[in-house]
């Protein structure tokens, strides 16, 4: 729910002052400047409230705006979680970045782009795992024979390189239709839930076919698997794409 952002900004003269916060913030501890989406404003709509959005530039530096450390993750250790706090945040009025409460188009423009990326590293990702499970599948023996011939773990084999494909196509299709600039939101969203779902399953699966070794932080299995889990949360949750799909489909039908 981008609009319902608490964050927000009042005109005070010709500046802006900015409160409240921003939460999971990657590379904050490193920018020297931020783009930042708050609330400027309230129109009311037959479904309710409906919050404006203006997107801001902001220094680090700037009195009244910190950058503090956030949350630890069991999911992506590799980057730092920060926490970006406004406290009477005075800004000029040439901090706006585009048109005054013009921001969610921007913002929306942004996050179906960013979409297609998590639907891209998803599959390049499941990729690489499965690279795994099938080289152990055929190396490691049991009963005589290689494990990958069993049909429990072959069947999951032929399973994971189909949904691969099949991902790998829909993300493809989706950056090709927003390069023409063709509509793309429904089927970015069928990119992004597929794509970030079969990671998911695909690291399941191979973590399974692993066994209790798959486990062990010796090994890149389990954090393939912890890492897979945040690609369904962030940039839209599955369920919000799913929504996406549906809605697509059904407004031509006036529903």
């Amino acid at each position: 729910d981008v609009r319902g952002m608490k964050c927000s900004a009042i005109s005070d003269g010709s500046d802006w002052i900015i409160n409240g916060s921003k939460h999971f913030i990657s590379g904050a501890e490193h920018a020297d400047f931020f783009i930042v989406f708050v609330a400027t404003g309230v129109d009311e709509t037959p479904r309710g409230p409906k919050k404006r959005i203006t997107t801001f530039l902001v220094d680090r530096g700037t009195k009244g705006f910190e950058v503090r450390n956030g949350y630890n993750s069991v999911s992506h250790k590799g980057y730092k979680n920060c926490i970006l706090d406004f406290d009477n945040c005075r800004l000029p009025k040439e901090a706006v970045l585009g048109e005054i409460d013009g921001g969610f188009a921007v913002m929306n423009e942004w996050l179906y782009a960013t979409r297609i990326t998590v639907a891209a590293f998803s599959v390049g990702r499941a990729r690489r795992c499965f690279d795994y499970a099938l080289n152990y599948a055929a190396e490691r023996k049991q009963f005589g024979q290689a494990i990958g011939k069993f049909q429990g773990v072959g069947f999951q084999i032929a399973d994971m390189i189909t949904d691969i494909d099949a991902a790998d196509l829909l993300t493809l299709k989706s950056a090709w239709m927003l390069d023409q600039g063709q509509p793309s939101n429904r089927e970015i969203a069928s990119a992004k839930v597929f794509a970030s779902e079969t990671l998911a399953s695909v690291t399941d699966k191979t973590l399974q076919i692993f066994g209790g070794m798959g486990l062990m932080d010796d090994f890149p299995i389990e954090r393939f698997w912890r890492d897979a889990r945040v690609e369904r949360i962030w940039d839209g949750t599955s369920e919000i794409q799913r929504h996406i799909i549906s809605r697509e489909l059904l407004r031509p039908l006036g529903a």
